[in-house]
């Protein structure tokens, strides 16, 4: 059982990692008698200006996936854990949710990642987020090169295929999606999916791994008691 990919490859996280599904949650622990909110050992993230989020304006803590649409690990927390991470934080006004696309295993994840953006220009970006994993295909089987990806957008209710196309057609978000896997990168990204949950007072403690929704209730009910 894998929970994850490092990057460029599809080697699962070791098994030694799963008794405890602790090991795969870093930087935690409160900086000893410093006046400031920040996690010992947290990391450092600025989410990007063109970021898309679901939530309140007014929520204290950030949840901050990276995913990669072809990713089979991603799915399962699209289905098992976010919806429980919507109803008890993000429904509620508890917590913003992000979702950024890393492109890390092959062809078919640019163009999946690309169109993201372009259905973006239409007000769907979270839209073409959940259709997308839940008609996911088989990794870099096809389903995601650019003709396949025109058809299945004809199915989001409101987006004008035409338009989307044309976007898609002229890669005007490749630099996009190469910016969010760099970003990825830099912040210590080892595996998909990888959220970070915090704020920029407290730092950002990462989860690898579709962990259960009992590893991230943790981690966020502690981030909102300090926030």
């Amino acid at each position: 059982m894998a929970l994850g990919y490092f990057i460029g490859n599809t080697i699962p996280i070791g098994s030694n990692f799963l008794s405890n599904p602790q090991a795969l949650v870093t930087n935690t622990g409160i900086i000893g008698d410093q006046p400031s909110k920040k996690i010992a050992g947290s990391v450092n993230l600025d989410i990007p200006a063109f970021a898309k989020f679901q939530g309140s304006n007014s929520a204290t803590i950030n949840l901050v996936e990276f995913g990669d649409y072809q990713c089979p690990f991603c799915k399962r927390f699209f289905d098992k854990t976010e919806p429980q991470l919507y109803k008890e934080y993000v429904d509620s006004g508890k917590a913003k949710f992000y979702f950024l696309d890393v492109s890390i295993l092959g062809d078919d994840s640019v163009t999946l990642g690309q169109g993201a953006w372009c259905a973006d220009e239409q007000g769907k970006y979270y839209a073409y987020h959940d259709f997308m994993y839940s008609n996911q295909g088989e990794e870099n089987s096809g389903w995601g090169t650019p003709d396949k990806v025109k058809n299945l957008v004809g199915n989001i209710q409101g987006l004008d295929v035409e338009e989307f196309s044309k976007c898609l057609d002229s890669k005007k978000y490749e630099s996009r999606t190469e910016e969010l896997t760099k970003l990825s990168e830099q912040i210590g990204l080892t595996g998909t999916p990888t959220m970070f949950i915090g704020n920029s007072e407290m730092g950002y403690t990462k989860i690898t791994g579709a962990q259960p929704y009992s590893v991230f209730k943790e981690v966020i009910d502690k981030g909102l008691d300090l926030a």
